[in-house]
């Protein structure tokens, strides 16, 4: 029971500081998180329909629609007809929205880099190891 309550008082600041770790990367670019987890998913895909898109995102398809209809509009995402099926329209990032998920991407890894840089070298390793084993544990759960 103790390591319960231990990790359910950890949680929260825990969520706060990866808050404010995304809203440094973020700082400055006219997106937003949900955006940048629609440009994630898509870029992860390299092309995808909107019922991948909406399904991935465990939203609705008029949602995941909103969401493409805003990207299309900033010139990160671009709609063509499917070439096998020319009822089916495909997704895709266009060049600038690659560059931006580059670009988020190599602020991520920055702010982690910052955060491990505090660690000795033993208790990243002890940290990297933890969150492998929350993410397979977290994994099996869905």
């Amino acid at each position: 029971m103790e390591h319960i309550e231990r990790i359910a008082r950890l949680y929260p600041p825990l969520m706060r500081g990866m808050g404010r770790l995304r809203a440094l990367v973020h700082e400055g670019m006219d997106l937003t998180y949900n955006q940048y987890k629609t440009l994630l998913t898509i870029a992860d895909r390299d092309a995808c329909s909107l019922g991948d898109l909406a399904r991935d995102l465990e939203v609705a398809m008029s949602s995941a629609s909103q969401m493409v209809e805003r990207l299309v509009g900033q010139g990160l995402v671009e709609r063509e007809q499917d070439a096998a099926n020319r009822r089916q329209v495909v997704i895709r990032l266009t060049p600038s929205g690659r560059d931006l998920i580059d670009e988020l991407q190599q602020g991520i890894l920055s702010g982690y880099e910052k955060v491990l840089a505090r660690l000795p070298e033993s208790d990243q390793e002890d940290l990297v190891r933890s969150f492998e084993t929350i993410a397979r544990i977290l994994d099996k759960l869905t």
